[in-house]
């Protein structure tokens, strides 16, 4: 999201705090049309926050004073701060991704700066790129066993929720309104309104009532969805509204999802409703779901590329 932002103009944060000038009065043609400008401007950000997830917003005062520093910079300034930009966006996404928030952010822009500055490296690089290598390897190791003994623990926990019931998968849900007619089946195609948690921190990682394109619900086979979804809306039927709380080996595994919004073995609540539903074709041999089997893996992997590169090309348009 903070990328559409960016697209329409760098924010910056430089030394600058001044709010600038502001009048009570439109006086000229000019300044008629300036704010003119700037209002059709605020009108695409404000639309902007309709798509924010809960966890997520826009600090509207640090939004204006970037606008006002990227007009005063010049081009050398605008483009080296604009780079910096890049980069620091690109740690913290390798840092939310691995879960690395245990490294030390000031060092790492000290390693780069000696690099660029031509200063003297406390290691080399070859010896870098190895400590480098095994510390994500022993991290992700760490991650994956702490991850899978937390999301047990806190499905354990939901199986004990009013009203919950566990399936012989150990997908576990609770009824919040029933629906009536008949239920899908593995080809069928539905359509849902949903609101994706993280179990363990409550952090909402996907919502359609947080995108204007899907506010109506979105369709998908349920054939070619991790297995804890193909699962649980077969329980379903038109209208009815169900909350999942799905293990990881249900969800996306010790792979977690692309993009680092899902971690490995983190296990996750979805919010469902069951808006529709309509018959569809069978998975092609060898495909996720085909013959009602559940995904490899490999073929779980796969699906969560699609799916991410599916949801990053909607929010590019």
């Amino acid at each position: 999201m903070k990328k559409v932002l960016l697209g329409i103009f760098v924010v910056a944060s430089l030394a600058s705090c001044n709010k600038g000038k502001s009048v009570d009065k439109l006086e000229s043609d000019d300044q008629k049309a300036s704010y003119a400008f700037g209002t059709g401007l605020g009108e695409q950000i404000k639309g902007l926050g309709g798509r924010l997830v809960e966890t997520d917003s826009i600090n509207y005062d640090q939004l204006e004073k970037g606008i006002r520093d990227y007009l005063k910079s010049g081009k050398d300034g605008r483009e080296s701060y604009a780079i910096g930009q890049q980069v620091g966006q690109q740690i913290e996404t390798v840092i939310n991704q691995q879960q690395l928030d245990q490294m030390d952010k000031d060092i790492i822009v000290q390693g780069i700066m000696d690099v660029v500055r031509h200063k003297k490296l406390l290691i080399t690089q070859e010896a870098g790129m190895g400590i480098l290598d095994t510390y994500a390897k022993n991290n992700q190791q760490k991650l994956v066993k702490k991850n899978s003994d937390e999301s047990t623990k806190l499905i354990d926990e939901k199986k004990k929720v009013s009203g919950a019931k566990t399936t012989a998968s150990g997908l576990v849900y609770v009824v919040e309104k029933e629906g009536t007619g008949v239920k899908p089946n593995i080809n069928s195609i539905v359509k849902v309104k949903y609101t994706g948690k993280l179990l363990a921190t409550g952090k909402v990682f996907d919502s359609t009532d947080k995108n204007p394109e899907a506010k109506g619900g979105v369709e998908f086979p349920l054939n070619q969805v991790i297995p804890g979804w193909s699962e649980g809306l077969q329980l379903m039927t038109k209208g009815a509204k169900y909350k999942f709380y799905i293990p990881a080996n249900l969800g996306y595994g010790e792979m977690g999802a692309p993009g680092g919004q899902i971690g490995p073995n983190q296990a996750l609540e979805f919010e469902v409703e069951l808006i529709d539903i309509k018959e569809g074709q069978p998975a092609p041999a060898g495909q996720p779901g085909a013959g009602g089997q559940g995904m490899s893996e490999e073929q779980i992997k796969a699906l969560q590329e699609q799916i991410q590169a599916q949801a990053a090309q909607q929010q590019g348009k």
